[in-house]
């Protein structure tokens, strides 16, 4: 799919207020009942500095670059357009390779009460429970690292505007955009979970099992019905099931899959669009080429002469 190109989180706002005390994690807060957002600034190289939290954050990175090492987590090069969800009581250790005064690295953290989290979480368990697990949504449990989507990135964006602005309806307006954004990142993690092709839960959940059934039948037509055979749940339930758990319908996650092997066909080899667009699943050329536009941002013949060399 296509990813929009990385628009930092504006923070003029903050920068005009902030004080700089300290050259590594110079850190200025931001505060409502139910959650504290935390902007970060580090001037100038530093290795191993330790950051913990009592709540769950979410961690997002502004400008620059950090190494982060997380307990059971191979260590990862962290940079704008990505958010880390990172649970209570964790401790992250982080390195500032490339900080300097004219160059600041910035992040900000977003910490957000248990309270708070369990109120979405209820709410979401009560409304449109997770099918086939016992624990139901949860939020901050797990290490959970992403790429910013478009919603993510701009209910982020929202939040900065809302603590960093003199509101006094700032609770109610930032508590009605972290909810959403909790809910947004849990079926982020649901999609992670269950739809990668590598996914355990394919013989313990069925949502799980109908993707791998998608990307087995890409090449053919697949129907609302089949799907929801496969599923053991009517077409309208599975319908429902499917959009609450993942944010997307069954329709779009099989134009995804479909696009994503495209792609990697134009990339690997010479065959025809026509060929590829059978292949994919796709009876219309036209159509195809439509979709593969407006969701890549380029036509197929585009893509392939960007991608391969000349």
């Amino acid at each position: 799919m296509k990813r929009e190109a990385i628009v930092s989180f504006d923070v003029s706002r903050h920068l005009k207020g902030r004080k700089l005390e300290q050259e590594v994690e110079n850190r200025t807060a931001y505060t409502i009942d139910t959650a504290e957002l935390n902007i970060y600034e580090t001037q100038h190289v530093a290795e191993k500095v330790e950051l913990t939290f009592t709540s769950p954050v979410l961690a997002s990175m502004i400008r620059g670059k950090k190494v982060m090492h997380l307990p059971g987590t191979p260590s990862f090069d962290f940079l704008p357009g990505e958010s880390v969800i990172v649970p209570g009581d964790e401790t992250m250790c982080i390195d500032f390779p490339e900080a300097q005064v004219q160059n600041p690295t910035q992040c900000l953290a977003l910490a957000i009460a248990p309270d708070k989290v369990r109120q979405v979480t209820d709410l979401l368990n009560d409304r449109t429970p997770l099918i086939d697990t016992q624990q139901g949504w949860q939020f901050g449990q797990h290490n959970f690292f992403l790429t910013n989507d478009v919603p993510i990135h701009q209910l982020i964006a929202r939040l900065v505007y809302i603590f960093t602005e003199n509101n006094r309806a700032k609770e109610v307006f930032a508590n009605l955009v972290i909810q959403e954004l909790v809910v947004r990142l849990m079926q982020t993690q649901a999609r992670t979970l269950l739809l990668s092709p590598e996914t355990a839960f394919a013989n313990v959940n069925r949502l799980a099992h109908v993707a791998q059934y998608i990307n087995k039948h890409l090449h053919r037509s697949l129907q609302i019905k089949e799907l929801a055979d496969e599923a053991c749940m009517s077409e309208p339930n599975f319908y429902r099931t499917f959009k609450q758990t993942f944010g997307m319908t069954p329709v779009d996650y099989i134009n995804q899959q479909r696009l994503a092997l495209a792609s990697q066909l134009l990339r690997t080899t010479n065959r025809s669009l026509d060929d590829i667009s059978m292949e994919c699943g796709f009876n219309n050329l036209t159509y195809f080429m439509k979709l593969f536009r407006r969701e890549i941002g380029s036509s197929p013949t585009q893509y392939r002469k960007r991608i391969l060399p000349s």
